[in-house]
């Protein structure tokens, strides 16, 4: 075995490459671990499985209350069937309403569990500890926009995939074509309100030092502003509906499903609000807001880090 050795010799070690992404991947889970550990993390996302969970009932009730009709004209819920779009609504009226419904919860879960991403980071000197090696800037914003960005992905668009999923699953050969359509523009519409949401936070995160400040300051901020648009669009300056950023989603999610006019149980309930008259400028609104916080995120890091 000695003489092995000495006949193989030295041979320089082959250099190691960095996994591209793996500091992003590593700053993304343990942003997330030390979330998790708070005892608020679970209940803001316990109440948005809930709100899944309601939605997936109405899911069924819909889908079984449209495959009715095929039992046959006589029976009384095959003539029931024949008016439950006005009545209890379709399922492009069930996925709207939750993504605009889950809109609300995932803002409470964001500001719980990523309120503090950047904030916390400069409250605590954290950026002299991050950037000791050579982290690039860009691998720690990616890190956080993926810690932010997996709270909405799996209150708003996981979610709706799994509706889908269930809407298609139990739904006739008949009907079942119908939904199919469904999934391109409506995940299309949930991912635009995740990519928002996540931007948005990290901006006003990105604006202040204390985690629970940010969290409060960012819920409060949403429905202010989604109440004053919503107030002075119905009293006639429509263009201010624009404003309201859970108005624009709403406007967005239920042009890309086609959700027609509201049901008389949605109307009863309250389910569906007022839209703005343009889809295309609520969009361009909701992307607004995702710039803002998207250039008070960079605008922060550059100070911070320099270079």
């Amino acid at each position: 075995m000695k003489d092995r050795v000495i006949e193989v010799g030295y041979r320089r070690l082959p250099p190691i490459q960095p996994r591209r992404g793996h500091a992003a991947r590593t700053i993304a889970r343990w942003a997330l671990t030390l979330a998790w550990r708070k005892r608020a993390t679970k209940i803001s996302l316990a109440a948005c499985a809930m709100i899944a969970m309601a939605h997936a009932l109405g899911i069924v009730v819909v889908v079984l209350l449209q495959a009715a009709g095929t039992f046959g004209d006589s029976t009384p819920i095959a003539a029931m069937s024949l008016n439950v779009d006005r009545i209890v609504g379709n399922t492009q009226e069930v996925l709207s309403s939750f993504v605009s419904a889950q809109t609300y919860f995932t803002v409470i879960a964001l500001a719980v569990i990523g309120g503090g991403f950047i904030a916390e980071d400069r409250r605590y000197g954290a950026f002299d500890l991050y950037f000791a090696r050579a982290l690039r800037r860009r691998d720690y914003l990616m890190g956080k926009l993926l810690a932010a960005g997996a709270v909405p992905a799996l209150t708003i668009a996981l979610p709706f995939v799994l509706l889908w999923l269930l809407a298609v699953g139990i739904a006739p050969s008949t009907l079942r074509l119908s939904l199919l359509w469904l999934f391109v523009p409506g995940l299309i519409g949930a991912l635009v309100t995740s990519v928002v949401l996540t931007v948005t936070l990290l901006g006003v995160s990105a604006l202040g030092e204390r985690g629970r400040t940010i969290g409060v300051v960012f819920v409060f901020g949403w429905l202010l502003l989604s109440a004053v648009g919503e107030s002075l669009a119905g009293n006639g300056l429509a263009a201010a509906g624009y404003l309201s950023p859970a108005r624009d989603v709403a406007t967005m999610i239920e042009a890309l499903l086609d959700a027609g006019p509201a049901s008389a149980a949605a109307a009863a309930l309250e389910l569906r609000g007022s839209v703005n008259p343009s889809a295309l400028l609520s969009t361009l609104s909701l992307f607004g807001f995702a710039s803002l916080g998207l250039a008070a995120l960079v605008g922060r890091l550059r100070r911070e880090v320099g270079g």
